[in-house]
Order: C-alpha cells, then sequence, then structure tokens
C-alpha cells in the first residue's frame, strides 16, 4: 500500500504545467489519498468583469469526488453560469476539475468563498477545505470619481390627494354624456302639412273685401278675382276639375253637389268671366257685387258640403237601438 502511494506521488510530480495564471495552491491534507488544487484565472479584474475559478482533485481511480454548487456570495462574488466539471481521467487515477464563472460586484481584494470538497474512497468520505486565492476588484469610473460618493437619499412619492376622484368623475360623467348625444335617437322633423283649401280660400276673399275693387274702379277685376278664388279652391278639393278647365266642364265637376246656386246661375259667373277676361266687356259694380257673392256662395257650399261627409264618415254606420 506505501509501494503504490510513493508511485502516485511521483506521477503528481512529472506531470507538465497546466498553463493557469496563477500559480496552483496545493492543499494541505492529512491524507495523501487525493490531491486538490485552487486557481484563479487572473489577478485583477474590473467590477463585473468574469473570471474563472478552477478547483482541480487528482484522487485514485476508484474515488468519488463531490464539488460545491456554487460559491458563497458573501464577499461580493457571485457566480454568473453554472458549474462545469471537465474530466480527464487517465488509467492510474480520477481528474477532475470544476469550473466557476464568476464576477466581482465591489472594489478592492475579494476572495470567492466555496464549501469543502469531499473525496469518498473505500465508502470513506474526506473534506478539504479550500483557499481560494484572492483578486483585486478595480473601479470602472476614472480616478477623480474613484470616491464613489454616494447620491442622497430621495424623498418618497408623495401620495396622491382626494382631487383624483373628482377627476376621474368628471371623466366618467363626459364619457356619458357623448355616449348619450351619439347614441339619442335623431328626431325626424315633423312633415308641414299644407295649409287647408278653405282657409286659404277664405283669406283670399277677405283680403278681396278689404281691397273693394269695384268701389275703386275697377268693377271687372272685382269679379275676375273671386271668379279665380272659386276656382283655386273647387280645384284642390276635385283634382279632375282644374283651373284651366272651361264652364262646362266645372259644372260637370260640382254637378253631384247640393250647392245652393243652380246651374243656370253657375254659367251665368263664368261666362261673365270669359267675357270680362277675354272679350273686354264690362261690368256695373252694383253687378260686379252680385257676382262676386255667387264666387263666395259656391266656396262656402262646397265647403259646407265636405265637412258633412267628413262628420259621416267619422260616425259610421248607426246602429238601432235596442228596446
Amino acid at each position: 500500500m506505501i509501494v503504490r502511494q510513493i508511485i502516485f506521488l511521483l506521477l503528481l510530480a512529472l506531470l507538465p504545467a497546466s498553463g493557469v495564471v496563477r500559480s496552483a495552491v496545493a492543499q494541505d491534507v492529512t491524507a495523501r489519498s487525493a490531491l486538490v488544487t485552487v486557481t484563479a484565472s487572473a489577478e485583477t479584474v474590473t467590477v463585473g468583469q468574469p473570471f474563472f475559478v478552477r478547483i482541480r482533485v487528482r484522487a485514485p481511480k476508484a474515488a468519488t469526488i463531490r464539488f460545491p454548487a456554487l460559491p458563497d456570495s458573501g464577499d461580493a462574488v457571485e457566480p454568473i453560469d453554472p458549474r462545469i466539471v471537465e474530466q480527464t481521467d487517465d488509467a492510474a487515477a480520477v481528474d477532475r476539475t470544476a469550473v466557476y464563472r464568476v464576477a466581482a460586484w465591489d472594489i478592492g481584494t475579494r476572495t470567492a468563498r466555496f464549501a469543502s470538497v469531499g473525496v469518498t474512497v473505500g465508502g470513506v468520505e474526506q473534506l478539504f477545505s479550500l483557499r481560494v486565492p484572492s483578486v483585486v476588484v478595480r473601479s470602472v469610473l476614472p480616478s477623480d470619481t474613484a470616491s464613489r460618493k454616494p447620491k442622497g437619499v430621495r424623498s418618497p412619492l408623495a401620495a396622491p390627494s382626494g382631487l383624483w376622484r373628482f377627476w376621474l368623475l368628471l371623466g366618467v360623467l363626459l364619457i356619458g354624456i357623448a355616449w348619450y348625444v351619439w347614441r339619442r335617437p335623431k328626431r325626424v322633423p315633423r312633415p308641414i302639412s299644407p295649409p287647408d283649401a278653405f282657409s286659404v280660400a277664405q283669406a283670399a276673399l277677405n283680403s278681396l273685401d278689404e281691397m273693394a275693387l269695384h268701389e275703386c274702379g275697377e268693377p271687372g277685376r272685382h269679379v275676375i278675382a273671386h271668379v279665380d278664388v272659386m276656382r283655386a279652391y273647387v280645384a284642390r278639393r276635385f283634382p279632375a276639375a282644374p283651373e284651366s278647365c272651361t264652364a262646362s266642364e266645372f259644372i260637370t265637376a260640382v254637378a253631384p253637389l247640393n250647392l245652393p246656386v243652380t246651374s243656370e246661375r253657375l254659367r251665368a259667373l263664368l261666362q261673365l268671366d270669359e267675357s270680362l277676361r277675354f272679350a273686354g266687356d264690362t261690368v256695373t259694380p252694383d253687378d260686379a257685387v252680385f257676382f262676386a257673392r255667387e264666387a263666395r256662395t259656391v266656396v262656402h257650399g262646397i265647403q259646407s258640403e265636405h265637412e258633412a261627409r267628413l262628420r259621416a264618415e267619422d260616425r259610421g254606420p248607426q246602429r238601432p237601438k235596442r228596446r
């Protein structure tokens, strides 16, 4: 057993250098069954600059190696990536290297802290404490700001006043008004019904009475104006008798009506109108008043007949009273 350990130590001494930046720091262990070496990839770094810490363990062939998971961040050195384990075993021993990518976040001399490495041989585990080389961390700021004077403490945010409730209520109210104006039904203007035919005729006859053309030396125009009002009223009540119809057509259109003026008197009125309008005949003021009254009588008679028919339509057929 002693011969095998001597041969194992000679092989370790003859191994070539691993090319690390810093010289390896061998751990002083009581048992010589395993050799633990810790190296750092840099001696000086800046704040936040990554560097590597390698923990190499060379143990007998049947050994089981347990590396620490991650370094302790108590000295402002924190891991960046998960641990990577490199394996370079040979026929005589187990050679494993755990690579940790870390960074320091504060200036000064910093040391990464790791838990112990466990090596189990023959069911017996030995713990090896690690001495990691220190790293000097420099600031990335210019030299005049290396003092790192911190900014003053900010004052806490002011609590919102109760005015926001008023603005919120006002906004909701404005949105509601806008929605109501947009959604309310559009008012359709009511169609303006044309004036009643009798109202128009009555107004025109009243105007002719005020003008009194027969008293102003215009008896013929007095008769013609009254006949025009009568024809316009009949044309609105009976579209089959327009204002341009002849005297006989006019008499035929109003024949079914029970007028207070006979057909002969109506024919005489229309013939007088044609002679005054087209032949240039004359009429006395008294005759003008008489024939104007005839035209007015025709208008009132047709209106009375029209109103009686409307009342009959509203009442409908009368049922006999029950006894």
